[in-house]
């Protein structure tokens, strides 16, 4: 299976709240050049934060692979990441949309087993990651997409 790890794309900070923070411009043009280079993907389930700027970055990669959104609260920045990992499903190829330090800590998780051994992400940059099964230390790095 395949589980990519998307940070969403740059963000206004003039909003209300931080979950209520959207997409600039710029990071739809982000956005958009990432997930068309992961275009050769097939991706079967997207998971996103259900902060606006992660649904937005979770809208255009929906329309790009004609796969509905879904909604996951551990995805928040300070969410929960070994919720997340048991969430994922056994099979596939799992888009994960949500923001730092979560990406990070995903990524850290699934590669090294550790929430605190993960990189840093730029906006809209996406991690491909191959596992056998979902779990801690399961994953290796296959891809790094800069937009």
């Amino acid at each position: 299976m395949k589980v990519i790890i998307m940070r969403h794309g740059q963000a206004d900070w003039s909003a209300p709240s931080d979950s209520e923070r959207h997409l600039t411009r710029q990071g739809m043009e982000e956005v958009s050049s990432t997930v068309a280079q992961l275009t050769g993907q097939q991706v079967d389930r997207i998971f996103a934060s259900p902060y606006r700027r992660a649904q937005q970055t979770a809208a255009i990669a929906s329309k790009a692979f004609a796969v509905d959104v879904e909604t996951l609260a551990d995805l928040e920045p300070d969410g929960d990441s070994a919720s997340v990992v048991q969430a994922l499903p056994a099979t596939g190829v799992v888009l994960l949309v949500s923001h730092m330090p979560q990406v990070s800590c995903l990524a850290g998780l699934l590669c090294d087993g550790s929430t605190s051994d993960g990189p840093s992400f730029r906006t809209a940059m996406a991690l491909v990651l191959t596992l056998d099964i979902p779990g801690a230390g399961m994953a290796e790095v296959a891809e790094i997409i800069m937009p």
